[in-house]
This record gives C-alpha cells, structure tokens and sequence, in this order.
C-alpha cells in the first residue's frame, strides 16, 4: 500500500461486528428451503396411478419365470410384463410360440397353463387370427434372384384352409378353454407356412394336396398328334391316347425334441424360440432332402447319399426316391462325366441329355450345391461387365441363372457336412475329406416331376413319468414322383472340379 495514504485502525470491537454480519449473509445465501407438505388428494392421486400401472397377476404369479421349489409340485409358468413372454417378432410368431409352451407343460400330470399364461397366448393368438390375412406372393424378388414361393397356390390354400378353420372355432368358442380348439389350428398354419417359404426347391416343383393316400394321378403315356386338315369336311386322324396314372404315396417325415421336467419347469419360455426357428429351417430342409436326394436304397452299397454303407434305420432320406437317385442309379443315360470344372460346354452336354425337354429355360432348374457354384462364379461368359453386363458376378457376387435358367442350391449332402461328393457322384461315408471332393449339377425339367402333401406340419407331446421327461414331435407327411410319361426330363453331370 503506497506511504501517502492514511491508515485507520478499527478497534477490536467493531472488527468483530463486521465478521459477525457477513457470516450471517453466507448462511443465509446457502439455505435450502423445505418443501412445502405434500397436499392429501395429490398422495391420493399418485397412488391410483401407480395401482393402475401395474400388472394384472396373481399372488402367485409375481416376478416372472420361477425356479422349482417343490419337488412334487411344479410351479407354473407365467405370462405378462416380463423379458420373456413376447418372444417373436409378430403376432403369429409369439402365439406359436406360446402355443408350444403350452403344448410342451400340458405333458405334466396336473399341470394347467397359469391363467395369465392363458390369458396372454389366446390374446396374442386372437389378434393374430383376426387381422386380414395375405396370401403368399407367387414369385419374390431378392436381389437379381426371382424366387418361387407358391407360383401353384397350394400352400396358400393349404394356409388359408387352417386359418379359416381357426376363425370358425374362435367365433364359436364359449367359455374358460376358448382357446383350445382353435389355436392348435392357427398355430399349425403359421408353422407350414414358413417351412414353405424356407424351401429352396418345393416351390419349383409341382406341389399337390393329396385328398387320399396313395392319391393317383392321371397320366399320358404319349401326346396328343397334330394333323393337317388338307381337305375340306374331311376329319383327321385322330389321337388315341395311352392314358396311365402315377401314384404319390405318402411317408411320414418325423422329429423328435425332448426336454427334461427341470427345463420345463425353470427355462422352456425362451427356449421355445430357438425351438420354432430350427423347426422351420429343419422341416424346410427335410423337405427340399426328399425332393433331391431322397434314396430308399437301404444295402451296404448303392444308396447315393451313403454309397459305402448301409444307412440307419430311419435315416430321413430312406422314405422315397428323388432326383440324384433318378439319375445316378434309375436312368444312368442321364448321367455326364464332366471330369473338369464347370463351363459353358460341358453344360450344354448336359442340357443335350434332355433331348425336347431341355428346350425352354422357363421349364428348366439348376441345382446344385455352394461348392459347384463357387467355380461357376468363375466361368468367363458370366464373371465380367463386358460379356454379362451390370449382372456379372464380379459386380453382383452371385449368379441367379445361368443360360437363362434359374439356379437352386441345396445346402448338403443329407446327415452330412458337405456337398461334396465322390467321382461317381454318390457320397461316401468313409473319409469324406479324401473322397468327397468333387461337385455335382443336377438340370431338371420341373413339370414332369410332383410333390404331395397328405399331411401337413403337425405337433404332438406327451410325458415320460419314468425319465420326467417331456416329449414334442413334428411330422408331416409328403410324397414325391416322377412323370411316368419319359426318362429323359432330368439330367446330372458329376465329376465336376471344385
């Protein structure tokens, strides 16, 4: 402080005063008010709400999925507001799979769904089945592919039968079990009609409802001639046709999934999603395996899908006869020795096999597996702009059709890992990784084989009291036949690099 100012001493007294005020202020500014006493109706108010906002359950009932703490009595499990009730991403999906819950816990003696299991499966299911159902699209369009998905409109028939059926009973249901009658109905629809839509290979394929099994169908054994009317009031000669029939007979394609009474009991909610995911991926699979590579050849050699032993009992394939077997081992003037990688030459040697058959691409199918495909990616006429255009596989990374024709994959050989096959176009079960290593391509005319369907998805479950065990089992039953007409509408080359 500079010397020329005056300095002023405070006494002690007065310096005191000053310390006391401003310690008073601080106190002051820093005061937090209470809050004044919340009134009486606004506690009242706050209480409906909160009683309105909660879930309707029983006692019981509260928290969701329990765990088991009775050994002789099963808790039951619940349904509402908890991570585990709307699994699936629409309507069907979560009464389908409720349904299945449901289906898999009646196998308990005693035991009866919750009321709120009940009450939300049948909600779930009733919004479902009363909103307007779409028929399947005939054709879908993914990416540069054209996918078939009922060009035949069987399974939209099928489907809309099922839910019709559904409506019915749930319009005419009365009472606490309304729901019994009628979702087993809705949930079956919901089930086949995505198996249908996961096929690579039925929809191709000529598909009928079989009202009997065995269901004949009408054939001619030669066409209808075409003459020259040279003069006039002159018939022609006319065509005598050779009438014949073929035959689909049924075989029940069957699944089995089992569950102990703990799963059940503690965990069968989330599981049930996974379930109805592989059910529809696997039964669409099964499907396409019967319609390919189907072989009822059950010795120690010759089956096409295990040429170097018998097949197990009950190996899926075993139930009828398909297109590899019909080529392979049926009609071996069907078969091409490609001995190289695939290309535009050897293809048309196979397509020459057809004779009339292989002449209009719109009648025609590629299928193949993902390892011949993979070396048709690379075949000069299709992988550049310049030859194939804003298509080429280069740009794309897939190739839909080939010679026009649409291609089909199927993904393995049945009960096998691989696509791959040996040089005789039959797979070997002994050392697939020597022996399996070439590819296959089947060229087939899709209007002289059929498909039937005598029984569509079903589900069954019942209880094990011995193992407390739960037992779920799918079937459906399908045939398939060739045209009785000729031999030469379907051909295989083999041998094929990969």
């Amino acid at each position: 402080m500079p010397e020329d100012i005056e300095k002023v001493a405070l006494d002690e007294a007065a310096l005191d005063a000053i310390v006391t005020r401003i310690t008073a202020r601080i106190a002051d500014s820093t005061k937090v008010l209470a809050p004044p006493e919340e009134p009486e109706w606004a506690k009242q108010l706050k209480a409906q709400v909160a009683e309105l906002a909660k879930p309707e359950r029983a006692p019981v009932e509260s928290g969701g999925i329990k765990d088991r703490n009775l050994e002789d009595k099963p808790v039951p499990i619940t349904g509402g507001f908890d991570r585990f009730t709307f699994v699936g991403g629409t309507d069907a999906e979560r009464a389908t799979n409720l349904f299945l819950v449901k289906s898999i816990c009646e196998t308990q003696r005693g035991y009866r769904p919750s009321a709120r299991l009940a009450e939300v499966l049948l909600a779930s299911a009733n919004r479902a089945v009363r909103e307007t159902w779409q028929p399947l699209p005939s054709y879908v369009t993914e990416g540069t592919h054209r996918k078939a998905v009922d060009p035949d409109r069987m399974i939209s028939q099928m489907v809309g039968e099922l839910k019709d059926e559904a409506r019915t009973k749930a319009m005419t249901s009365t009472g606490a079990n309304a729901g019994d009658e009628w979702v087993p109905n809705f949930a079956t629809s919901e089930l086949w009609q995505d198996i249908h839509l996961a096929t690579a290979v039925a929809a191709n394929i000529r598909r009928v409802n079989m009202p009997t099994n065995p269901y004949d169908l009408p054939t001619l054994d030669s066409s209808i001639v075409w003459k020259y009317a040279s003069s006039e009031n002159t018939a022609v000669t006319a065509t005598d046709p050779n009438t014949g029939k073929a035959t689909l007979t049924a075989r029940k394609i069957q699944a089995e999934v089992d569950f102990s009474g703990e799963v059940t009991e503690d965990s069968i909610v989330p599981i049930v999603a996974t379930l109805r995911s592989d059910l529809v991926r696997s039964g669409a699979q099964a499907i396409d395996d019967q319609i390919v590579h189907g072989d009822t050849e059950t010795a120690g050699t010759g089956n096409v899908n295990s040429d170097d032993a018998a097949p197990t009992a009950g190996d899926q394939y075993l139930a009828q006869n398909g297109l590899r077997r019909f080529t392979l081992v049926t009609n071996t003037a069907q078969v091409s020795n490609v001995a190289a990688a695939l290309s535009t030459t050897n293809f048309t040697t196979i397509r020459g096999l057809l004779g009339k058959y292989g002449s209009r691409p719109s009648e025609l199918l590629i299928i193949t597996g993902q390892s011949t495909l993979n070396t048709m990616y690379d075949i000069t006429q299709v992988k550049t702009i310049d030859v194939y255009g804003p298509n080429a596989t280069i740009v794309q990374g897939e190739l839909a059709r080939f010679f026009g024709i649409p291609i089909l994959l199927s993904e393995a050989i049945p009960l096998a890992t691989t696509d791959k096959v040996a040089a005789d176009g039959k797979y070997t079960t002994t050392s697939p990784s020597t022996n399996d290593t070439l590819g296959w391509l089947l060229l087939v005319n899709r209007t002289q084989w059929t498909s039937g369907f005598r029984r569509e998805f079903q589900i069954e479950s019942f209880r094990d009291i011995q193992k407390d065990q739960n037992i779920l089992v799918a079937s459906f039953r399908m045939a398939v036949i060739p045209s009785g007409i000729a031999t030469t509408h379907t051909a295989i080359g083999r041998n094929i690099t990969v």
